[in-house]
């Protein structure tokens, strides 16, 4: 199985972790204080690319997950958020996203 953590930083053991390219400045820290380097370095892993084209292939992805971040918003400071159109590509029939809003509401979303 393969699931990938859009916006990800670790908090979901084994998955791949999705940040944008803005994580290579110093200016960037994860939600517990690291930089993307101190993050690899404890082994989480870590895929760099832009919200609106995830460098992965169509139909490829068993599992999204998404934790409190924007979807389809774009944010003054933060650019581009998690476009639903990519994780919709790159999800397989059949392929799960799993959403937690800031609420603590998670949703789930089989794709047909």
């Amino acid at each position: 199985m393969f699931a990938i953590n859009l916006g990800g930083e670790g908090e979901i053991p084994g998955v791949l972790n999705q940040q944008r390219p803005f994580c290579l400045t110093p200016a960037w820290l994860s939600l517990r204080g690291e930089t993307i380097a101190q993050m690899t370095a404890r082994g989480i892993p870590v895929l760099i690319c832009p919200n609106d084209a995830l460098a992965l292939p169509d139909e490829s992805v068993d599992v999204v997950y998404t934790n409190s971040v924007p979807i389809n918003t774009n944010h003054s400071f933060y650019g581009l958020g998690v476009q639903r159109s990519e994780i919709m590509r790159i999800l397989k029939s059949g392929g799960t996203w799993i959403d937690t809003d800031s609420n603590g509401l998670v949703v789930i979303w089989v794709k047909p």
